[in-house]
């Protein structure tokens, strides 16, 4: 077929005509839902079914409480201002996202449901586990938010991906307040955490990045570890720079273990929870993650440890490649734990061997009872 200018020109006009009117619909159906502040999270739920993908629930001032509120729609964004306030007190979570909340058997991750979920500033507070959790989302923004004084974790993605945590302060729980386990591709960043056990936690978890977080006045201000029983069996790249942490003092509320073997001595603590190991005092501390880079962090005034890189406990070997450079790490390790095996500015209990490194770093005190790991290159 042969086209003149002409019929070009016409070609063109329809073509472009047809993309601005599909645009046209596309946002006709991205609908704004205001929910009124009715008191109640049911009509914040009543918004949730009613949504479609595209939509976005924008929540009134004032405090809502009653049962948890579920998402499991897709292309979502709920907003609201900190005055907007989820009072989970009674309700195991706050929110909750995603299709199945629990693993399958093996165990292994369900299949990803639901995806690019967006939560904008609002209050969760009170829940007697989790203020929002949520469970094998692909593409997640968790931003702007306070998380309060929920029992364990504040915010919790699992078996998730390419998520984002920014800009959200909490705290006050006997866990992490900002739990990344089974992940893949997520940043935390511009986070303000205080008072929880862990300001941010890394758990079997893979490519993730903590930056330009305050973590201050926790039992352990950054934390990487590996656990037994989950689906990944390692912890694989991490980079963990700009953070400031400092003061994380606070005490571990969990039993230090005292049994040399179970009921010895009689009466004695056993063992019944991995934190009961932590040391109250710790900076940051890397627990058999593999690949982590910790590096341009301010560390300071943490009573037992600043930068720790320890082997795992749980029989996942050593924290392999870990490297530590260009940290002001300073004034730590001043009153330390006594449940610590060492102290100070920095603490290497690993083989040094491992491919880790250490260099550039602004220090005072060290320990090495392993010998030092060598510079990095």
């Amino acid at each position: 077929m042969v086209l003149t200018q002409r019929g070009t020109i016409r070609l063109l006009a329809i073509v472009l005509a047809g993309l601005a009117c599909l645009m046209l619909a596309a946002t006709a159906r991205a609908n704004t839902i205001t929910v009124p502040a009715t008191g109640s999270t049911v009509a914040i739920q009543n918004a949730v079914d009613a949504a479609a993908p595209g939509d976005t629930i924008v929540v009134s001032p004032g405090t809502y409480s009653g049962p948890t509120i579920h998402v499991q729609t897709s292309n979502l964004t709920i907003t609201g201002s900190a005055a907007s306030i989820i009072d989970a007190k009674g309700n195991t979570y706050g929110i909750t996202v995603g299709k199945k909340l629990a693993f399958e058997p093996g165990p292994a991750c369900p299949a990803l449901e639901v995806s690019n979920f967006k939560i904008s500033g609002l209050t969760v507070e009170n829940a007697a586990d989790t203020g929002i959790f949520l469970f094998s989302v692909d593409k997640f923004q968790v931003v702007g938010g306070n998380y309060l004084n929920n029992a364990e974790y504040g915010i919790f993605p699992r078996c998730s991906r390419d998520g984002l945590i920014s800009g959200n302060s909490g705290g006050g729980g006997n866990d992490a307040t900002i739990y990344v386990g089974e992940d893949e591709r997520t940043t935390v960043e511009n986070n303000g955490l205080t008072n929880g056990e862990f300001g941010i936690e890394l758990e079997n978890t893979d490519n993730s990045v903590v930056r330009n977080n305050l973590a201050t006045t926790n039992t352990s201000g950054i934390f990487v570890i590996v656990l037994p029983g989950l689906p990944k069996s390692a912890t694989e790249t991490a980079l963990i720079e700009g953070n400031n942490v400092n003061k994380n003092n606070r005490p571990n509320p969990f039993p230090p273990v005292t049994c040399t073997s179970p009921g010895t001595p009689p009466g004695c603590q056993e063992f019944f929870d991995d934190k009961q190991l932590l040391p109250s005092g710790t900076g940051i501390l890397n627990v058999g993650g593999h690949k982590v880079t910790i590096r341009n962090n301010n560390v300071t005034n943490n009573n037992t440890v600043g930068v720790g890189v320890v082997e795992n406990p749980f029989g996942f070997g050593s924290s392999n490649e870990t490297r530590v450079t260009n940290n002001l790490i300073q004034q730590n390790g001043k009153s330390p734990d006594p449940r610590t095996q060492g102290s100070g500015d920095i603490v290497y209990l690993d083989n040094p061997a491992n491919g880790s490194c250490i260099s550039g770093n602004v220090f005072k005190t060290s320990f090495f009872p392993f010998g030092e790991p060598p510079a990095c290159s």
